[in-house]
């Protein structure tokens, strides 16, 4: 992540909410590495996870017989899962060095958005491909997003949070727009997949979208962009029984060309 990616680093539950990222998101994304081969080679893949998070997509790879580099500006929940299989690496993916052409695999979820020099970025990742190898990048496209319940309460609360992200460089519809972008860096069999849940308060991801709020709610109250009721309102209502349609993970899938 870079160093001015919008979520506080230093909110209290910033693990917890990473961790119902994961439980909401990994399925989708272990499906799809799958479908790529990832375990099924001869060889084992060197993996590059470019914003590792809380780490669960690490333990996943290396139990497909994968090593990883994991690299994050925040490395602190993943400095532990440091092995002979994972290196962990603090560094920024905008300007830090990047090693080239030594990876089958470069991953990336829920990172790119948030950087305005997207497009530069993608480009930079694909240097670090060996010919062949494949690079995965997901973000999400927020226009599906809403509640399965009328409430315009919870829908003011929502514009002035993506609003406010908005401010900070983040792309709320970039899921749309990653294909194009892997097939503007030069990446063949450039494809896409989209995927949405459904949830509720007893699903064990529905903590991403509570946590999300309450991780910027003060920082959107103090700007200016939602009374400080209409916060207080929204977290009673992500306290309470509330169904969520998902934003759709998109997902642009692309391989090095190997002449």
């Amino acid at each position: 992540m870079p160093s001015d990616y919008v979520y506080d680093q230093s909110f209290a539950e910033e693990r917890t909410r990473l961790g119902a990222m994961e439980s909401l998101w990994d399925p989708g994304t272990q499906a799809l590495l799958d479908e790529l081969g990832l375990g099924s080679s001869e060889k084992p893949w060197r993996c590059l996870e470019v914003g590792a998070g809380g780490g669960s997509l690490l333990h996943w790879m290396t139990g497909r017989g994968a090593t990883v580099v994991a690299v994050d500006i925040d490395t602190r929940f993943i400095e532990s899962l440091a092995s002979d299989r994972i290196e962990v690496r603090r560094l920024d993916i905008r300007t830090d060095e990047l090693p080239e052409g030594q990876f089958d695999l470069v991953h990336s979820r829920l990172v790119l958005e948030h950087l305005p020099d997207r497009r530069q970025i993608i480009e930079r990742l694909a240097a670090t491909l060996r010919p062949g190898g494949w690079m995965v990048i997901e973000d999400l496209d927020w226009t599906a997003f809403g509640f399965d319940a009328v409430d315009t309460q919870l829908d003011r609360v929502t514009d002035a949070i993506l609003a406010f992200m908005q401010q900070s460089g983040f792309e709320p519809r970039y899921g749309r727009r990653v294909v194009a972008d892997l097939a503007a860096a030069g990446l063949s069999e450039v494809r896409g997949d989209g995927r949405a849940r459904v949830i509720d308060s007893s699903t064990a991801g529905f903590d991403f979208f509570r946590l999300s709020f309450e991780s910027l709610r003060a920082a959107v109250v103090e700007a200016g962009l939602i009374a400080s009721e209409d916060a207080d309102a929204a977290t009673a209502r992500f306290g309470g029984d509330i169904r969520v349609f998902t934003p759709i993970m998109m997902a642009g899938i692309g391989r090095r060309p190997v002449a």
